[in-house]
């Protein structure tokens, strides 16, 4: 049956997210999409999974090919003025940390078509940790969940190093901003948390593997990017700084405010689709970026 290749392919990508370069599992996660694919050819999301495995490992032309499938299956939709309006209604108010030394430099929003949830994909000039990976950006996410009867935010989450996060305190807040959100931006890193992160115990738990993995908080990040960042000689980085200078609570001030709005009207990147990845692959960006999650859980 199809769906046993397909759970065992999902079972082996999950396996190499979680252990990182782990060729074996991501090999056996290609082969068993590719059986599932010859005996159900038309089925969008053994497609995006392929293709999304392809891109985990920036095989980008077999990436982009599978995404150009997905997206023949299921045409995604332009945004119509009501869309950009709801768009801008729920659009987060972004704050980094003073030092932070990377742009944001592209925004791609993405509006899934039957659930109100808005994937607000943030694209930074590059992540501290890696100046070598042959990405030239750093993506992260925010996503924002909402009534559509009584126009009020539900859920905020967030894309923090393989970790989704979610406070009630963030959603209260949002409501009482005029349905906007407030996101703090990780310096360096750019991992985005919600308001009140700091009650949060960070782990992500890979379900088809059975296996939790702690996330390092941000006390961890603090301490190892105040010594030295992974990679300070690498020739990309030397014009990077080469540590974050100053206290912990300097780590965590979060007062340089960033207006997404008006990134969001500058760039006008704003489509319907179930399949973020696939659109944004195949629709905005000419440059390749590390792809997240879809939607949260």
């Amino acid at each position: 049956m199809p769906e046993n290749y397909f759970e065992k392919g999902e079972k082996y990508r999950e396996t190499y997210e979680a252990h990182g370069r782990n060729l074996l599992a991501i090999n056996n996660a290609i082969e068993n999409y590719k059986k599932a694919l010859k005996l159900d050819p038309k089925n969008v999301l053994y497609h995006y999974r392929l293709g999304y495995t392809y891109h985990l490992m920036r095989r980008l032309m077999e990436a982009s090919s599978e995404y150009e499938i997905v997206l023949r299956l299921d045409p995604p939709q332009f945004a119509t003025e009501e869309d950009l309006k709801i768009v801008e209604k729920y659009t987060s108010r972004l704050f980094t940390n003073p030092k932070e030394f990377f742009k944001l430099k592209d925004l791609v929003v993405v509006i899934h078509p039957e659930k109100p949830v808005i994937a607000y994909n943030l694209f930074w000039e590059d992540d501290i940790d890696y100046p070598g990976d042959n990405d030239p950006s750093d993506h992260e996410v925010v996503w924002i969940e909402f009534s559509k009867n009584k126009g009020k935010v539900t859920g905020v989450y967030t894309y923090f190093h393989q970790a989704i996060l979610s406070t009630e305190e963030a959603v209260k807040d949002a409501n009482l901003h005029h349905q906007r959100a407030r996101i703090n931006v990780e310096w360096g890193g750019h991992g985005s948390l919600p308001l009140r992160w700091e009650k949060l115990h960070l782990e992500v738990t890979f379900e088809k593997i059975g296996k939790k993995i702690k996330i390092k908080n941000m006390a961890q990040r603090y301490r190892e990017l105040s010594k030295s960042i992974k990679n300070p000689n690498h020739p990309l980085a030397r014009d990077w700084p080469k540590k974050f200078i100053g206290s912990y609570k300097d780590f965590i001030t979060f007062s340089k405010y960033l207006e997404l709005r008006r990134l969001l009207k500058k760039k006008k990147m704003v489509i319907i689709s179930k399949w973020p990845n696939a659109v944004i692959n195949r629709y905005f960006l000419t440059y390749n970026y590390f792809p997240k999650k879809q939607w949260p859980k």
